[in-house]
């Protein structure tokens, strides 16, 4: 359903490239608009313990995700700043082993598992942006500042061998970014590229689900946020 939703807004967008006068771009001193696009959450981990026990291996893949978000331009010649309320899907997916200490010369076989991580958040970036280009249709320009975001939907699962889990966490619905990018316009359309990062976040007090009653399991997880994101949208 999603694709779908992003695969019509493009359509949309398209046809209104597609009208006499998208390249027209009136000097204004505030402008508003929308953008879609897609990102790629690859989170560094610093640390994971898993039933009391430190992972020593572990390796982040990036998985695509999705963004919408509507935004406030204020113009000041070449600066502009920028508050940008967003919605994100992130995904990404860490497989890790333990290996067990050594009881009387003996230990376990390590214990190899997988995490899927699953982000849905409400985020406001406000970004001070330069224009190092401005002129006719055509601009680019860099961006910075610092974002807030909320998770308000946090789903792990987590795998070993045959064995499946599935938990939810609340321990940091909040956080704060800092976001970086480039942007490049061709009249109203325009492509943003951008790069986030955050503070460290200790996730510890994850919830079982699909269990009755719900239980505590003993999980630990120290990471700090790691986005790419490209998007496409119009200016008005």
């Amino acid at each position: 359903m999603r694709k779908g939703i992003f695969i019509g807004l493009f359509c949309l967008l398209c046809g209104v490239l597609s009208a006499q006068g998208f390249l027209r771009m009136e000097e204004k001193k505030f402008n508003f608009g929308a953008k879609v696009g897609f990102n790629a959450t690859l989170p560094v981990v610093n640390s994971l313990r898993v039933l009391d026990f430190e992972a020593n291996q572990f390796h982040t893949t990036y998985q695509v995700g999705y963004l919408a978000s509507l935004f406030f331009r204020f113009n000041i010649q070449r600066f502009y700043i920028q508050p940008s309320p967003s919605w994100h899907y992130g995904r990404s997916h860490l497989d890790f082993v333990i290996n067990f200490p050594e009881i009387e010369g003996e230990a376990d076989p390590p214990l190899k598992g997988d995490l899927q991580m699953r982000t849905q958040s409400l985020e406001l970036p406000v970004l001070l942006g330069y224009h190092l280009v401005k002129q006719g249709p055509y601009g680019l320009s860099l961006m910075v500042g610092p974002k807030v975001k909320y998770n308000y939907k946090l789903d792990y699962k987590m795998a070993f061998d045959d064995r499946q889990i599935r938990f939810a966490n609340d321990d940091t619905p909040f956080g704060v970014n800092i976001v970086t990018g480039m942007g490049v316009s061709i009249g109203r359309l325009f492509f943003d590229f951008v790069y986030e990062f955050g503070l460290n976040q200790t996730e510890a007090n994850f919830k079982q689900l699909n269990a009755s009653p719900e239980s505590s399991f003993e999980i630990q997880l120290n990471k700090r946020t790691n986005v790419m994101s490209m998007s496409i949208g119009m200016l008005f």
